[in-house]
């Protein structure tokens, strides 16, 4: 009967044992997780910052370039008026 005892403290003991631990694995498990998600949110942000970053640079890159072609004609009609103007004093 004392053996019979003694074996089911053990099996009690070792039930306990063996639910902690899987308490615990359980909880690592929460805790691993709960840094996934918060990493993968952060992933998310920085990918929509760069995606809005991108955006907002090809906008001001499109109005840049139009800023240039203006700057370009401009530049096109002072030389034809330089020429124009060389031309009246016969310097060509």
């Amino acid at each position: 009967m004392e053996n019979l005892l003694s074996q089911v403290v053990v099996g009690i003991g070792g039930l306990g044992a063996g639910a902690w631990a899987m308490y615990q694995k359980i909880k690592s498990d929460n805790r691993n997780n709960h840094a996934a998600d918060v990493t993968g949110a952060a992933w998310e942000q920085i990918v929509t910052t760069l995606r809005d970053e991108v955006s907002r640079l090809s906008e001001r890159l499109s109005a840049v370039e139009e800023q240039n072609r203006k700057c370009e004609e401009a530049n096109h009609a002072l030389h034809n008026e330089i020429i124009s103007m060389k031309k009246q004093l016969h310097l060509f």
